[in-house]
């Protein structure tokens, strides 16, 4: 009796295309299909992307998910189905990559309204499909570019409103209750009030962003920057501007819309963010630089428990550097070094700590141990369950695989053994202990490299709790 084939669907549809099939239409074409085919479609081997592009792979999370369970051993299906080939992907280049790598492993792209004869010819028909999805996505994109740079070019809006607006009859119109606070904003800031401080004292009266979130410093800037203030429209019709205000592709043409904000005072706030800009550039390109440092990536703010990153030759919260933590933690990297020496050496030494399991990441196993083999069983069973609902198998076929699976599962119970104790952590303890000295001789090495020293602290440290106003750390150990 042949095994059930199992088969996945990957479901997509973007938000520029009006002429797809909606999710629930495409779901019900394929598994028709499938059913046509002899495959069945688990729930759990169906992948859905919504309102996203099919040009990148890297932006869909539920594509990524599915070519990661194609790539366990051994794969859980030997086909993926879709509506179209476009589905799966608009883009050749990754269509092709992604394509050959599950034919490695047996695993066949399936088109349900795009069928392929066997052969040359068919592949050469499967790559004239892609080229014609490529440039049809490409084509598609340019014409609402141009749309939407035709628009802007007419002071039109094409992007959600900016904090202080509404959009009314696709035109901006002044927000009578978010307006006053970006003048307040722009006032504040003219003032030398710091685009920080002004972000906690919004977040303190629980006014969030057009997007519903928490202030932050870059936030701030966001709207200190932005001409629609001034009756403008800022518009990048090549990329994403991001906050490269300065990026020599950016339109701002004269909008039609009421200004918020006087010409004057937002000319002065320009000048003023360069002048500071420029003032904390050193600061700014040291934290680009990623340099390395003992402490990297384990001390954590004891406020918000964020994690405290290198600027200059101080460490600060990462958070309050972004404006959403209002607690600062700032100290020296050198003084910190110290502090965190002597915590550990005078912890060894006493041995008053506790060692944790260090969480390890998920690797796939080189043997199947039973109770995995027996989930495995378990999964068949639904399996054949889902496949006599829908009609693949009769009663008959169905209570025969039924009993077959079923005595395997007894028999690998029969042979179920306990799980092997975990390591012992009064051992690990001991032996850590016994390393006091050469540990600490390795941290306090002017020699031994800053990345070589955090290396040291990984294994054993799990992370470091640092409170500014107690100068005090807490340590936490980990094996």
């Amino acid at each position: 009796m042949d095994d059930l084939k199992i088969a996945a669907a990957y479901i997509r549809v973007s938000t520029d295309d009006q002429t797809e099939l909606s999710p629930d239409s495409q779901i019900k074409v394929v598994r028709e299909f499938a059913k046509q085919k002899g495959y069945l479609i688990p729930k759990e081997y169906i992948f859905r992307d919504d309102g996203i592009s099919g040009r990148k792979a890297s932006k869909r999370p539920e594509f990524n998910h599915m070519i990661a369970v194609a790539k366990q051993t051994p794969s859980p299906f030997s086909a993926i189905m879709v509506w179209k080939f476009s589905r799966f992907a608009r883009n050749q280049e990754e269509a092709i990559f992604y394509k050959g790598m599950l034919k490695k492993r047996g695993i066949d792209v399936i088109s349900t309204s795009e069928p392929i004869i066997d052969g040359p010819f068919g592949s050469l028909i499967e790559r004239i499909i892609e080229w014609f999805d490529e440039y049809y996505s490409i084509n598609l994109s340019t014409e609402v570019k141009r749309g939407m740079t035709e628009k802007v070019s007419r002071g039109g809006a094409v992007s959600i409103p900016a904090f202080g607006y509404d959009i009314v009859d696709k035109k901006y119109q002044v927000n009578p209750i978010n307006a006053p606070i970006v003048q307040r904003i722009f006032i504040k800031y003219l003032n030398g009030v710091g685009c920080r401080a002004i972000a906690n004292e919004l977040n303190d009266l629980g006014i969030k962003t057009t997007r519903g979130n928490n202030w932050e410093n870059r936030t701030i800037e966001y709207i200190l920057r932005n001409p629609v203030y001034i009756g403008k429209i800022r518009w990048n019709p090549k990329r994403r501007t991001r906050r490269n205000y300065d990026d020599k592709d950016i339109m701002i043409v004269d909008g039609i819309h009421q200004p918020i904000i006087d010409t004057d005072i937002f000319d002065k706030v320009q000048k003023k963010l360069d002048e500071n800009k420029a003032k904390y550039r050193p600061y700014i390109t040291d934290r680009q630089n990623g340099k390395d440092y003992m402490l990297k990536g384990l001390v954590k703010c004891s406020n918000c428990g964020a994690t405290l990153s290198l600027a200059c030759n101080s460490l600060q919260c990462i958070k309050y550097a972004h404006g959403t933590c209002n607690v600062s933690h700032s100290i020296q990297v050198n003084r910190l070094n110290e502090v965190v020496i002597n915590a550990i050496d005078d912890t060894l030494k006493s041995g008053d700590f506790q060692l944790k399991p260090k969480e390890q990441p998920h690797e796939e196993p080189q043997e199947l141990n039973i109770d995995f083999m027996i989930e495995k069983e378990n999964t068949k069973l639904r399996r054949i369950k889902e496949a006599y609902e829908e009609g693949v198998y009769n009663l008959a076929e169905f209570k025969q695989r039924k009993e077959l699976i079923e005595s395997k599962i007894r028999s690998l119970q029969k042979q179920n053994k306990p799980p092997e104790p975990k390591p012992d952590h009064l051992l690990a303890k001991k032996k850590l202990m016994s390393r006091r000295k050469e540990i600490i001789s390795t941290l306090k090495s002017k020699s031994t490299p800053e990345v070589e020293k955090n290396a040291l602290l990984c294994t054993f440290i799990d992370k470091i709790i640092f409170n500014r106003s107690l100068s005090s750390v807490e340590l936490f150990f980990c094996f």
